[in-house]
């Protein structure tokens, strides 16, 4: 790719589309939280961890059926499946959510997470 410019087999140059997260941080309990959303034509794909880089955490998966399974990881899955059935509640779309957080900080940012993706999901409306 050359300046968001791709090239195929035969030459012809296909503008390449670019991956917009809509992110958020907050201060909680003298913690940096942040997350990012980003929607795809088929899935909603959320990310919340603490400190300044992302970090893949815990990651659960939720159908717009609302069925939850958990991939990756142990932690925070009742908070990662909450945050999954609001977001293919409100986008009709599958949601992947990964949570990187602290057994500590889990256990105070849950409604200010919840609270994150909520204003997340409007600035994607």
């Amino acid at each position: 790719m050359f300046g968001g410019i791709g090239l195929t087999g035969r030459g012809r140059i296909i503008p390449q589309m670019s991956l917009v997260f809509s992110t958020e941080s907050v201060e909680i309990e003298g913690g940096h939280l942040s997350g990012g959303l980003l929607e795809l034509g088929n899935a909603v794909l959320a990310l919340f961890w603490e400190g300044e880089r992302p970090v893949l955490g815990s990651t659960t998966l939720t159908l717009p059926s609302r069925v939850s399974s958990q991939l990756v990881g142990d932690r925070d899955q009742l908070l990662g499946q909450m945050i999954g059935e609001y977001l293919t509640k409100r986008f009709g779309k599958m949601a992947l959510v990964s949570t990187n957080l602290t057994p500590g900080t889990a256990a105070v940012a849950g409604r200010a997470l919840i609270e994150m993706t909520r204003r997340l999901a409007e600035k994607m409306s």
